[in-house]
């Protein structure tokens, strides 16, 4: 039988552990056995179906819950979980109600949440087991949640990006009346995060072919460029702004190598005529 992981988390609050627990995880069971990919469902697009559809391809969700899960507000000031249409609360509900495994999974020192901050789709959630990844223990935490899948899937996870893209595929070309749809025309995945050199580092949230890139200085531990990006094939189009001070503008250019593990290319000032050499490392 074969069987994956979906991954769900809030995109704005747990990007980068998302990214490094699903390397961790492929790591254990095989390249591409993680699933987290809902946002490239089409717009116009049944996504409740589409949700529902993909989360019956896979055998275990593990629901990221970091530190502002039950509080991160939409853009009219309630809580998202509040929405019926947030895609974190579909995706939790929709595998309580599917029967498939739910591993409840808290970082950035969360704790699990009470039943009362629920909604009632939700609530089931708090009588399972979670576990908690902790950066200073990371390898070992996340051997501690391979055994638990292994127990619970008696070893099934195997490999699964060509099944699983092509599944999605598939519904999402039904519900989207996309008769065209591709596997070869999805871009690569490049959410999470990236360190560069000097200890600075990139988060890159993925919507379809668009990044938003936020850089965090590595002395002040603080965000001091934001920006955005898109992507064609292996090429990566940015520009990023300084927040702080006076205002900076650099735009740039990268190459994403062949095991989507690194990227470099060139990044300069804008209106400079010469620029300088950027590479960038995914975390681990």
């Amino acid at each position: 039988m074969v069987t994956a992981i979906f991954l769900s988390y809030r995109r704005i609050n747990t990007s980068g552990y998302a990214g490094r627990l699903a390397d961790s995880l492929e790591k254990h069971f095989g390249e591409g056995s993680v699933f987290q990919d809902v946002e490239a469902i089409a717009p116009g697009s049944n996504f409740v179906h589409a949700i529902d559809a993909a989360i019956a391809r896979c055998e275990v969700l593990v629901v990221l819950i970091g530190d502002t899960w039950l509080t991160e507000r939409g853009a009219g000031g309630s809580p998202r979980l509040s929405d019926p249409s947030d895609f974190v609360r579909l995706e939790v509900a929709a595998g309580l109600r599917s029967g498939i495994r739910v591993i409840p999974v808290l970082v950035k020192g969360a704790k699990m949440p009470s039943e009362s901050a629920l909604p009632d789709d939700l609530k089931p959630l708090v009588r399972l087991q979670g576990l908690e990844l902790s950066d200073t223990r990371w390898d070992y935490d996340v051997e501690r949640l391979a055994k638990v899948m292994r127990a619970w899937t008696g070893g099934r996870l195997v490999r699964r990006r060509t099944y699983m893209l092509a599944g999605a595929a598939i519904v999402l070309a039904a519900i989207a009346g996309a008769a065209g749809y591709l596997v070869y025309d999805q871009p690569l995945q490049l959410s999470g995060q990236w360190m560069l050199p000097n200890g600075s580092f990139w988060v890159v949230l993925q919507d379809g072919r668009r990044l938003t890139i936020e850089e965090t200085h590595y002395d002040s531990k603080q965000v001091w460029k934001r920006g955005a990006g898109t992507v064609d094939g292996r090429r990566v189009e940015f520009f990023l702004e300084t927040i702080y001070g006076s205002p900076h503008r650099y735009e740039g250019t990268l190459n994403v190598g062949s095991d989507t593990r690194s990227m470099s290319g060139v990044v300069r000032e804008a209106n400079a005529e010469r620029g300088a050499a950027l590479a960038l490392t995914r975390a681990r």
